[in-house]
């Protein structure tokens, strides 16, 4: 299917931000944060909406993102980011709230009872979830968008191709677009790093060149959604943004901006766990850790039966004798397959069923004298960090209350939502559907045995993290079971994240340069958004661009670039168009050129960053300080004559390169065979467009372009990451 994709060029911030109504009303029903805490919210969201473009009246787009810790609370900035950018002129917002059905309720429902939707405010909100156009969303918007009171509209969407084209629908429609016009509408991606960035990457690395490049559907139909919207601002949401800083810096879903989230004082996330409280973290046998494949088990671990125990003590204790939490939960993670969590969750049901039964029995009994000594044995753990814990006799007693009182939940597919407030214990057996986005309320046992074949991805463990949170209040109460080798991967991941979180606080993005550091034993992200064949395949030999575009912007930067350098003659071919000269550079200076060298086609701007970034590889890897850069046939004052080609609808520079001559007093070997072998070359060509059919609005018109020499010795190792 043929797509055609708008690039509407960054614009800077010009408008002032005020904290209005909205977000004092947000801010006052906060209670839970002090006044720090609120200062740091509100700091932050007004850092990332002064970089949004002019909701007013406006044209122009940016792409920015918001990094934060799994569950730190990331809903809550993008909630006050809302209530922020509707004071400030804004009046649509559209949220990609998960791939999976239960995380897009989860966000419509968080944002109501957030806003006040459905009480005091219902006059100053329409929202939508999942919008069509059978339904006339689109004459419901426009007739919102006239009313003199100017409610926001806030759409939730699932983040599915199908959905986000319907939505595109509805904004292309004449009732949305025309009464919209210029005027700004936000877009907040909550995981950004999932599903909506290009899979195709990998795949497009190994083709010849970026033309010929694929897009995902979902991928395609956000950057579709945002080519119908003239002015419009992209915040991503994560906390794992390895994927968004990895991919190609010119794609169009790759942030111009980020800011890093402060969490809560309450926050407990990787630094808590892996290396404040290492305490917390349980290790499960290897012969108890859970695989589909390798290692089904025949019976439920005694890991597991521990973990149990110790989280029935923490409810009796936290929620039923020190009143500390209304409730708390249990996470067991065990595979992704649907069979395994069925597996664990018989398990557990038919212990604590046991155990109830058992535990209901005389003091005399038996089997009740046998279970009240295993839960002996788990009660020093249990109250290991408890100052002046109660006694076991009143614990025990405690016990089967908390027993009495536990709502199971298998976590899959089509699993009903849980009503939190109903139970003083909840036990959460699942896979994928406990993964990424859920929040387990009141989590304070995790039980995850999980096995990991080869490499795990950084992104993708992290978020697992189920466990991190706001937990402070009970953290004695907390604690997580997992692998050793799922042990290591974490405490190498709060490493990796601490020092990201680092450099992005200390950097801008483009300093940065999507240089990450990570562990060898770690992938950064999921392969296929990625390009590690990137050099090997579009980096390799002689490539052209074609700068058809700022063309007196280019002419005036290069001329002054070639009037301020010492050239030294390459050799003598004796005519001016095959005499050439060069400068060596150090590698700063080429990547200030390029940077300067201003590219609008997107292929050719994919390739410029793609440079950009291979010269700091060179300088950082392969000790490699300088480039060539060569001023090709200098001595032909009014450039090369070149005409244009049609490729595939696209204007291109019919090949910059003349080729070889064998005859005459010297050999030419081609512009191609300009260059030093083992080096970084540049040439800038001057060409003279020919005025024929195709080029006739060209014909005459002097340009600069490149043409760029990628050394086959460097290419096959670069692969977009710091190693």
């Amino acid at each position: 299917m043929s797509e055609t994709i708008r690039i509407i060029q960054p614009t800077v911030s010009n408008f002032q931000i005020a904290e209005g109504s909205r977000t004092r009303d947000l801010i006052s029903r906060l209670t839970k944060l002090d006044s720090d805490e609120r200062d740091n919210l509100i700091n932050e969201t007004t850092e990332i909406l002064s970089q949004c473009v002019n909701p007013v009246n406006t044209i122009g787009s940016t792409t920015g993102i918001a990094i934060g810790y799994v569950q730190s609370g990331k809903t809550m900035s993008f909630t006050t980011l809302t209530a922020l950018a509707l004071d400030n002129g804004f009046r649509i917002v559209i949220y990609f709230a998960g791939i999976k059905v239960n995380l897009l309720e989860q966000t419509t429902k968080r944002l109501k009872k957030d806003l006040h939707t459905d009480g005091d405010n219902a006059r100053f909100f329409k929202v939508y979830q999942s919008p069509s156009v059978i339904d006339n969303v689109h004459g419901k918007i426009q007739s919102a968008l006239r009313l003199n009171h100017k409610p926001a509209i806030l759409i939730t969407v699932l983040k599915h191709y199908k959905h986000i084209e319907e939505l595109t629908k509805i904004f292309k429609t004449a009732e949305v677009s025309e009464e919209l016009g210029n005027n700004g509408v936000l877009i907040i991606d909550d995981e950004a790093d999932q599903a909506s960035l290009n899979t195709y990457a990998r795949k497009n690395s190994k083709t010849e060149d970026w033309e010929d490049d694929e897009f995902s559907s979902t991928y395609s139909s956000i950057l579709n959604l945002r080519a119908s919207l003239s002015n419009h601002s992209y915040i991503q949401y994560t906390a794992t943004p390895q994927g968004p800083l990895l991919i190609n810096i010119m794609d169009l879903l790759s942030p111009k901006f980020h800011v890093v989230l402060t969490p809560g004082k309450s926050y407990t996330g990787g630094k808590t766990f892996f290396e404040d409280n290492t305490d917390l973290i349980i290790t499960i046998p290897d012969t108890e850790v859970y695989h589909h494949k390798h290692n089904q088990l025949a019976e439920c671990p005694q890991s597991l039966i521990d973990a149990l125990q110790l989280f029935l003590m923490g409810v009796a204790i936290t929620v039923n004798i020190e009143g500390k939490e209304n409730f708390l939960s249990m996470m067991i993670h065990a595979d992704r397959e649907q069979d395994a969590s069925k597996q664990f969750y018989d398990w557990v049901k038919k212990l604590i069923g046991v155990w109830a039964e058992r535990l209901n029995l005389t003091d005399t009994d038996p089997s009740k004298i046998e279970l009240v000594k295993e839960f002996k044995e788990n009660y020093i753990e249990a109250v290991r960090r408890i100052d002046n814990p109660p006694s076991f006799d009143l614990v025990i007693q405690e016990v089967l209350q908390a027993i009495l009182d536990t709502n199971m939940e298998l976590v899959i597919q089509g699993s009903r939502e849980i009503d939190w407030s109903n139970a003083s214990s909840h036990i959460l057996v699942g896979a994928d559907m406990l993964n990424r986005g859920y929040t387990v309320e009141g989590l304070s046992v995790s039980y995850m045995p999980r096995y990991s074949i080869g490499k795990s991805n950084a992104d993708t463990i992290q978020q697992r993290c189920r466990f991190f949170g706001y937990k402070l209040n009970y953290l004695e109460s907390c604690r997580v079971f997992l692998p050793n080798d799922s042990i290591i991967e974490y405490r190498e991941y709060v490493e990796h994240e601490e020092i990201m979180r680092t450099m992005l606080k200390e950097n801008t993005l483009a300093q940065l340069e999507q240089l990450l550091v990570l562990s060898s034993a770690m992938n950064p992200t999921r392969n296929n958004i990625l390009s590690s064949e990137l050099i090997k395949q579009k980096m390799n030999g002689w490539r052209q661009l074609n700068a058809l575009q700022h063309i007196q912007e280019n002419y005036s930067f290069v001329s002054e670039f070639l009037n301020s350098q010492s050239f030294k003659n390459f050799k003598d071919y004796r005519t001016n168009d095959r005499n050439h000269r060069y400068v060596k550079l150090e590698i700063r200076k080429v990547i200030e050129f390029l940077k300067d060298f201003k590219i609008a086609n997107m292929p050719d701007a994919l390739r410029k960053s793609s440079t950009i970034q291979y010269l700091r590889y060179l300088a950082d890897n392969k000790g490699i300080k300088e480039a060539y850069v060569f001023e090709m046939s200098f001595g032909v004052a009014e450039g090369r004559n070149r005409s244009l080609i049609d490729d595939k609808g696209n204007l291109k520079i019919n090949n910059i390169f003349s080729g070889p001559d064998p005859k005459g007093f010297e050999v030419y070997p081609g512009d191609k065979g300009i260059k030093f072998e083992d080096s970084l070359c540049i040439q800038i060509h001057k060409i003279r467009i020919k005025g024929d059919t195709l080029s006739v609005k060209w014909g005459g018109q002097v340009l600069y372009t490149l043409g760029i020499y990628y050394p086959e010795d460097f290419a096959h190792s670069f692969v977009g990451i710091k190693k």
